[in-house]
């Protein structure tokens, strides 16, 4: 349980520095740096939120499973949560897709 929170702590790390700008290369195999500045933006904004959420949803887990209360009712908000934002994802890289063929 302890991998819990090293694992969050380091997915909130990495979500403050593709905030900060520091780690663009990391984001979608983009290893040197060929994309133009603006689709790295784009892509690190978007990475940077998945992993400040799911590192914050680790910790919260950890802390619950500490102190022993269950964690079944986490279940329902991550479905609420994740599923809307990942069909509202999709949605928004075909609408670019079909309205500009990239």
């Amino acid at each position: 349980m302890f991998l819990l929170i090293i694992i969050g702590l380091l997915l909130i790390i990495i979500g403050i520095q593709l905030r900060r700008g520091k780690w663009y290369g990391i984001v979608a195999g983009n290893n040197f740096k060929d994309k133009p500045i603006e689709i790295q933006k784009k892509g690190a904004l978007g990475a940077s939120s998945i992993t400040l959420l799911v590192g914050s949803f680790l910790i919260i887990i950890y802390i619950l499973d500490f102190y022993g209360i269950q964690t079944r009712f986490l279940t329902l908000p991550v479905f609420v949560i994740v599923i809307p934002y990942s069909f509202f994802s999709i949605y928004k890289y075909l609408k670019h897709f079909i309205k500009y063929g990239e």
